[in-house]
């Protein structure tokens, strides 16, 4: 009984993230294209974006999709709809300050690099299943 027991509980500290207490959190942003005075973030681009600042704070791997978006500055009093080409990046990570770090410089580095006013973000807890 005691062999099953430590059995039971070395599987609990190895078995990985989900046994461990440490989550993983699905991150979504939104990167809009348009870069004002109609100007637009280029595929070259966002590609080199993409190389030089998410994948090297993300190796593991993210998903890249294309939008289209629609939202208001709320800072234009004309109530104004704005459209733009979007790009949709959901990255799956562990839920630890070092991730969290990772995801805010690359929201700033998109923000100063192509004159942005801001990138959405939604984080959510997941379960992997593999």
């Amino acid at each position: 009984m005691r062999r099953f027991i430590a059995v039971l509980f070395l599987t609990f500290i190895f078995a990985g993230p989900a046994f461990a207490g440490s989550g993983a959190i699905q991150t979504t942003l939104y990167f809009g294209m348009d870069m004002g005075g109609g100007k637009h973030v280029g595929e070259k681009q966002w590609r080199i974006f993409l190389a030089d600042i998410v994948t090297p704070r993300f190796p593991d791997g993210f998903t890249v999709l294309a939008g289209s978006g629609q939202w208001r500055d709320p800072k234009d009093k004309s109530g104004k709809i704005n459209s733009e080409a979007t790009k949709i990046v959901i990255i799956i990570h562990a839920d630890t300050p070092a991730s969290a770090k990772a995801v805010a410089e690359v929201k700033s580095t998109y923000l100063k690099r192509f004159h942005q006013q801001s990138v959405l973000q939604t984080d959510q807890p997941v379960h992997i299943v593999e």
